[in-house]
């Protein structure tokens, strides 16, 4: 049985001269390039939005020169989730995700970058980050196809509370990029079963940092969610429930608690994070870099000094 295409389904209905969402207002293909110009979804439309009206952010690196009429669309209908789904960063996401994989932003932009920042007033680490996300939040969002609610006061609620905030799935992207959002999503439940609870972003992204990348040791999902679960379990507690009055961390603790981070900075360090680091800004990736080697060389000299020398 073939799987149904929304798509298709609004391209039916316009043929029989029902209203496409997102076709509301003027429309697209009569504006002219200045991106300000261009009014998607004017007003609140009858029908909101679900995950389910967005195709699937295909890659269509060859794309060029004027959109078709069903990128227009396409393109709309992307510029309509952004607008009305700004809290709904998964829809949201997705939606970048489209207009950046096809190649839309052409209508107005020579480049994504540009377009995300004039439209979206983000930046391309920014958004990118948010379209990696995405999957994360589509997949622990147990309602995610669900649209939007009237309150009483006319204005659109969220009738589908996410699991994951898009901070926290933004801290499992290591993970996504290397292994795909289904695994993100397990080791995110192995992690909150190992905490017993919900765990902060910053507890979460100490976790992940301390993760291998793909590259550096290639791992099977049950391996990645036993040392996540390791990982987890000997993760203290942000907020420790009573002050600690009995016993004082030690100096050892604090020089395991050194190399611990020292590990995880090396880790952070990975040649792919430097490779995308350098293509974003070389200049300031130099200047980072040539710090974290005159941290490590002051960190070096002062952990030999203290060494026994070799008689």
């Amino acid at each position: 049985m073939s799987k149904p295409n929304p798509f298709k389904d609004r391209q039916a209905r316009k043929a029989a001269g029902v209203v496409v969402p997102g076709q509301q207002g003027t429309d697209p293909a009569s504006t002219g390039s200045d991106p300000a110009a261009i009014p998607f979804a004017q007003g609140r439309p009858e029908k909101m939005m679900t995950l389910a009206d967005l195709p699937e952010p295909i890659e269509t690196p060859d794309a060029a020169g004027d959109l078709s009429e069903e990128e227009e669309q396409i393109l709309a209908l992307c510029m309509r989730g952004v607008q009305q789904f700004e809290d709904a960063w998964w829809v949201m996401g997705k939606s970048m995700a489209n207009i950046s994989n096809r190649r839309l932003y052409r209508k107005t932009h020579a480049n994504f970058e540009d377009f995300a920042r004039d439209v979206f007033k983000k930046s391309r680490p920014i958004a990118y980050e948010e379209m990696t996300a995405y999957a994360i939040g589509e997949l622990l969002s147990a309602r995610a196809d669900k649209a939007f609610e009237e309150n009483s006061n006319g204005v659109s609620a969220r009738a589908d509370t996410p699991s994951i905030g898009k901070k926290a799935a933004g801290a499992l992207n290591p993970i996504t990029k290397d292994y795909g959002a289904e695994t993100s999503v397990a080791v995110h439940e192995t992690i909150k079963d190992a905490t017993g609870k919900t765990v902060t972003v910053k507890a979460l992204t100490g976790i992940v940092q301390k993760l291998p990348r793909k590259e550096e040791r290639e791992l099977t999902q049950d391996e990645l969610m036993a040392l996540a679960r390791e990982v987890a379990a000997n993760t203290p507690r942000t907020v420790p429930e009573k002050p600690a009055t009995a016993s004082q961390p030690t100096a050892l603790d604090g020089l395991r608690n050194a190399v611990t981070q020292l590990e995880a900075a090396h880790r952070a360090l990975a040649p792919a994070n430097i490779k995308k680091a350098l293509e974003e800004d070389a200049d300031e990736a130099a200047k980072i870099l040539a710090s974290a080697k005159a941290a490590a060389d002051k960190a070096v000299a002062r952990a030999s000094t203290s060494l026994p020398r070799a008689t």
